[in-house]
Parts: structure tokens; sequence; C-alpha cells
């Protein structure tokens, strides 16, 4: 098996026979990935419930023409579902926002625990309850409330945090919304656990609307892309999506607002790079809105999407490997890998002690046991610069592909998908026109992660020679096969750089730190890129 730089774990290893030598495609490690993790990155939904919730109607959806008339009071109860106890709570609230006359007014009564899971007058003996925020209208249209359990108790998670009184000043349509994030992309609602173990609990909002006019508002959807940003990326938003379910009415207006303190704009679609109060490029979590107008009563729809922007590629080193990998997110599977390279040749003539290079894409291998791949070999073995293509279920042994007789200048395009707990492997030569396919199995795969890799392979006695290959080139811009290097994560299709921060540029050094090859930056398709020979290490 062969080492790697850091105290990583061995993952994989591909023992490819060759005349009398066996040699392995070893694995790196990448410890504390989950320290990169923001709060978009699991496709799964938090079993907590933050509700803005009205009594009256027992429901978000806040709609009556005879209920509300202005000069009336009304009330909401922020809501929590969860079965876990919890120690406290932050959590600030926008109304009046739709660019419009201003229809609400907070009112500030004193009372705002009473009656809930965080009421002064009822809690454990021995315990109190702390208020460190009651801030109404403070900035006009905002809300804050903040709250803890001192003395150790907690509550038991399942009620009401508190309630806010509403004014009603006017007729129309507005929005109560959970704020979710700041101006510089931090979480700004959040909710604690109890002890020991204090930690922020992931919530689903549920914001609340009002109207007391008649008619059905319009649905609000939008698109973005690319779907993982990093920081200083074009994002492109698209409103389209959006619609009147009144059959002939239209949207008339569209505004935008990026939740990073620029400036709202109009229009069906946007560009927007989110940036600092300085207007320098930053990552974090953003709360987008969009709200539309009808063309017929005038009425608003709006959505709120947190768009997560991440700082962008990690970079780290390896013993044997040189390219990119994806990280999947915890939740989320690897489930299709497609790369394509052009054969690099030989540079220079073999000597007498033998080299090896190797070109791959595959699942699995970076933070796991299991890996499923298939590449081709540049060498030097026995004086003689050798080709060919292979591929391994790991752990079953490796295979030589017979099918494809793989040569320098040729054109390849690979793919690893997995179904149905199976791996079904693809390789074409697009030159010669030959092409190998491969259902096959392993115990229990990880299917974690994925992989475009230049490589050092490894013999019984470690690392061998990495073979002058000069440079190979990956992907859909540079070899010219479209749709590569591209993978499928968590049901999410995408090339290499559109996964964000899950990324990784992966550097081959020596152990003495002298870089044996080293990856390009990936070109402005976000798929393609170039590893270029160092130096062959010993």
């Amino acid at each position: 098996m062969a080492t790697c730089l850091k105290p990583f774990a061995l993952a994989s290893t591909l023992a490819l026979v060759i005349l009398v030598a066996t040699f392995s495609h070893g694995s790196i490690f990448l410890p504390n990935l989950d320290n990169r993790m923001t709060t978009t990155d699991s496709l799964s939904t938090p079993s907590t419930t933050l509700e803005v919730w009205n009594p009256d109607l027992r429901s978000s959806n806040i709609t009556s023409t005879t209920l509300f008339p202005p000069g009336s009071q009304f009330s909401v109860r922020v809501n929590l579902t969860d079965p876990a106890p919890i120690a406290g709570f932050d959590i600030t609230l926008n109304y009046n926002i739709t660019n419009g006359p201003n229809i609400l007014q907070a009112v500030k009564t004193g009372s705002e625990l009473s009656g809930g899971l965080f009421d002064p007058n009822t809690t454990p003996a021995g315990c109190s309850v702390v208020v460190l925020r009651n801030q109404i209208d403070i900035p006009p249209g905002r809300i804050r409330f903040a709250a803890v359990m001192s003395g150790g108790c907690v509550a038991n998670g399942v009620g009401t945090l508190f309630t806010i009184t509403f004014n009603v000043t006017g007729w129309g349509a507005s929005f109560i919304d959970i704020v979710r994030t700041n101006s510089g992309g931090q979480a700004i609602t959040t909710i604690v656990s109890g002890p020991p173990s204090v930690s922020p609990v992931p919530y689903q909002p549920v914001d609340a609307r009002f109207q007391n006019v008649p008619g059905i508002p319009p649905v609000a959807l939008f698109t973005y892309n690319p779907s993982f940003p990093v920081k200083g990326d074009i994002v492109n938003f698209n409103g389209r999506e959006s619609f009147d379910p009144i059959s002939g009415d239209t949207i008339s207006r569209y505004l935008w607002i990026f939740g990073d303190g620029s400036v709202p704009q109009a229009g069906v679609n946007q560009t927007h790079v989110f940036v600092n109060p300085v207007q320098f490029p930053i990552s974090g979590n953003f709360t987008t809105t969009m709200i539309v107008w009808d063309s017929t009563n005038n009425l608003p729809g709006r959505i709120n999407v947190v768009v997560d922007v991440t700082a962008g590629i990690g970079q780290t080193d390896s013993l044997n490997w040189s390219g990119y990998a994806i990280s999947a997110a915890p939740g989320t599977i690897v489930t299709d890998v497609k790369g394509s390279w052009i054969v690099p040749s030989i540079v220079g003539a073999c000597g007498s002690v033998d080299q090896h290079s190797s070109f791959w894409v595959g699942i699995d291998g970076l933070v796991s046991s299991t890996v499923e791949q298939l590449g081709t070999e540049s060498a030097c073995i026995k004086g003689t610069a050798t080709y060919f293509a292979w591929y391994e279920f790991y752990p079953q042994v490796p295979h030589r592909i017979q099918a494809i007789r793989a040569s320098p200048g040729d054109t390849i395009y690979a793919e690893v998908r997995y179904s149905a707990g199976q791996f079904n492997l693809t390789m074409v030569d697009w030159t010669t026109g030959k092409s190998f396919t491969k259902l096959g199995s392993v115990k229990s795969p990880q299917l974690s992660s994925a992989e475009w890799i230049a490589e050092a392979p490894s013999s019984r006695t470690g690392i061998v020679p990495l073979a002058d290959f000069g440079s190979v080139k990956f992907g859909q811009d540079l070899p010219g096969v479209s749709g590569t290097c591209y993978a499928t994560v968590g049901g999410v299709a995408g090339p290499i750089g559109s996964f964000g921060s899950r990324v990784f540029q992966i550097t081959m050094v020596a152990p003495d730190f002298t870089v044996k090859a080293q990856p390009s930056t990936l070109t402005t398709d976000l798929s393609s890129f170039t590893v270029v020979w160092k130096w062959a290490g010993k």
C-alpha cells in the first residue's frame, strides 16, 4: 500500500500486475472535511420546524377579508416543533417587505413570552428566563427576540417561543418572514439545544403571509446557476418560472433582494456577485428574496432561498495523487463520474529503472476503503515505453482491458456509474472507436467521493518513480469530449468546479515536499485542467 503525506487513512489500493511486478493505485484521506460544511450541504430536511403562526386561523396563511380590517389587531406565535429540549433562542423577523405601502405595525406589549416555553412565570424551581433582546420595530420592519434559560433548565422543545402583536394599518398584503442570515452571510436566527452539548439546532423555517383583500396571489419561483457558487462567481438568477394561477393573469413586476446589503434590483432575470459592504466578493449563506406582483390585483407573492456561496476549491497534497476530487456532503452520495483525457506519451528515452504513471476516474477512495475506477497507464517497463488500459472494483483484483489498446495521443472517455447496488464501468477510445463496459460490485461501497487523477502507482516496496508524461489534459474543454469531467452528487450533476468547497485540488509531492506533479486551475468551463509532470521521485 502507498503511504500518504499526512496522517491519512489509506482508502483504496489498485494492484496492477504488469509482467512480474504488482503495482497499486493508492488514495488519500482528507481530515476534518465536515468542518468545511455549510448549513446547505445536506439534502436532508431538518426535523425541527420554526413557524410564524396565527392562532385565529391556525395557519401561517393569515388571509381574511373580514377578520383583519384596518384598525384591528392580530397576533402571531413563533412556534417550535422539535422533540429535543432547548436552552435558548435568538430569532429575527422582518415584516412589510413588499416594497409597497406598509399595512402592518408591530406593537411591544411586554408579554411576548407569556404562555410560551420560556414564560418567566412557569420556570422550574431554581431556574429563570433571561431576556437578551426584545427589539420591536428596531429598525422599522424588524423584530428581534432572544431569551435563554439560566440555572441549567431547558424547555421541552415543542410549543411557542414568543408572541408578537400587530396593528393592521391598511388594506393589502404583506409578509412576516423569519430572517435566516445577515448581510455578512452568517446565520442570524438560531436555536440552541440544552446542556451538556449546547449546539445550534437545524430547523426548517415557515414564514407567514398576511392578506386582508380579495384575490389569489401569484407564485414566485426562481432558479440560479451555478448551483454551487464560490466567492466571486457571477450568479445568474432566473424568475421566469413564476406564474399567476388565475387564467389570463400575468406577472407585472419582479423585485430581487440578495441578502448581502446590496440595492434591490428589478427585472425577471438578474446577475449578482455577493459582496461585503466595501464591495469585495464574500462567501457565506445569503437569503435571496424574489417578490412578484400580478397584473390584475397588484398582489405580491414571494420566495426566500438561502444561496450558499463557498470560499472556493480547497488545496491539499498527496504522495501519489495529483488532480481533482469531490467529497460528497454528509447525507449525499456520488452516483456518476465522467472523465476524459488524452493519453500522454512518455517523454524521452526509458532508462533501466521502471517508472509508471496512471490516469483515471473513479468513485470512492478519497475518504473510504472502497474504490471503483478505470484508466490508462503510460509507463517505462524494462526500458520500453508501454501503454494500456485497466479497471478495478477494489478490493477485488484489478484487470487489464484487452479491448482497448491505448496509444499516445488517443482521446479516452471513461465513466463510473452506480445504480441499484451495481457499478457500470465504461471506457471508449474516441480515436480508435474501441469500447469496453463492465458491471461489478463491491462490499459496502461508501459512494463518498469522485476523482479525476494522475497517479504514481505503488509496488510492494512503496511508491514507484513517476514516469515523465510531460502533461495530461482532462475535461471537456481540453480533450473536447462534452459532459466531462462531470459528476452527479446528491442527485445534482455538474462539472468539477460547480461543487464549490466540496472540491479539492491535489498536488503530488515527495516526502520532502518537492512537487512531483502539479494540477492547473480549472478552465472557465469548470471541468478542464492539465496535470504537469515535475519530478520522478525516488
